[in-house]
């Protein structure tokens, strides 16, 4: 179940890229950062996938609060990755208290990134 392995980030070299050199935004009950990747082969047709990783470390909660809040994460992110920019690596990193609001209040948020990302990259242009 979830999503699908082309839409996750699993190497960790691909996380501390993102980490390093992406645009970071700080949410109340979580951090997201992105960066856009950048294209392997020169006039490639199809635009490459949006890609998600996730980061939970212990202190956050016990496993069962852990695998919660990555699944919480992975549908909200399959529900709305066209919001994101073409090509983008989407990394989380859920925060302390994130099991204390309901989904809906975690959405908003995730919208919020979503759309400061989007508006972000829009003005930027590509050379970023």
């Amino acid at each position: 179940m979830g999503i699908p392995k082309e839409f996750r980030i699993k190497n960790s070299n691909e996380f501390s890229s993102i980490r390093s050199s992406g645009l970071r935004r700080i949410m109340p009950y979580f951090i997201t950062q992105l960066k856009i990747a950048e294209s392997k082969e020169p006039g490639a047709e199809s635009l490459p996938l949006n890609r998600l990783g996730v980061i939970v470390s212990r202190r956050v909660g016990n496993a069962v609060v852990r695998n919660r809040g990555k699944r919480i994460i992975r549908r909200l992110f399959y529900k709305h990755r066209s919001l994101l920019p073409a090509g983008s690596q989407l990394v989380v990193i859920l925060r302390l208290g994130f099991n204390t609001v309901n989904f809906a209040q975690l959405e908003n948020d995730f919208l919020v990134s979503c759309a400061w990302y989007a508006k972000k990259f829009k003005t930027e242009g590509p050379s970023r």
